[in-house]
């Protein structure tokens, strides 16, 4: 047995109420989905400068241990062309400067030498519209920097989030 169709119609293409229900998910999935990528986005910035700013904090670590280890002296004066300077760190021959550049957000080291070899590197930036510099120096338990056994650098790369102490145990002995 075979049905045979009414003549005149097709059983081809899509019912009203098919293609009313397939305009309304496409709308709905035309508005959500750009809001769903700017947010994706936003979010996805936010974290790359959490770790461009947990990257600077590492590279800080790796250099200022050494620096703090093999000073005589520790001061905040300026030096080697340096005048905002977060800490000087010095000894016979040659003198470590750490730096922060707000406008441009960028932590340097500056080394320089008795012979006028100076060496600056990136350690990293953080986010120059922060309201307050993200390296500060501290002098642990003594209350002036001259001269501390211990120097304290306290980095935050995230307001939202605790400081990040860095404490190096500078040498007893001056000679």
């Amino acid at each position: 047995m075979t049905t045979q169709r009414p003549p005149g119609r097709s059983e081809s293409g899509f019912t009203l109420t098919e293609l009313l229900v397939t305009l309304v998910i496409m709308g709905v999935i035309g508005v959500l989905l750009p809001k769903a990528i700017l947010l994706g986005l936003r979010f996805m910035a936010g974290t790359e400068k959490r770790v461009a700013a947990t990257g600077a904090v590492g590279t800080l670590n790796r250099y200022f241990y050494g620096d703090v280890q093999s000073a005589y002296h520790v001061t905040t004066d300026p030096a080697c062309g340096v005048t905002d300077v977060i800490v000087h760190l010095s000894r016979p021959g040659t003198d470590v400067v750490y730096t922060y550049d707000r406008p441009t957000g960028a932590l340097d080291r500056v080394r320089c030498t008795d012979g006028g070899v100076v060496v600056t590197t990136l350690l990293g930036r953080f986010d120059p519209t922060a309201p307050a510099a993200p390296v500060t120096l501290s002098c642990g338990a003594e209350t002036s920097c001259t001269p501390p056994t211990e120097v304290t650098l306290t980095v935050r790369s995230d307001p939202a989030a605790p400081p990040t102490d860095l404490t190096a145990v500078r040498r007893s002995g001056s000679s």
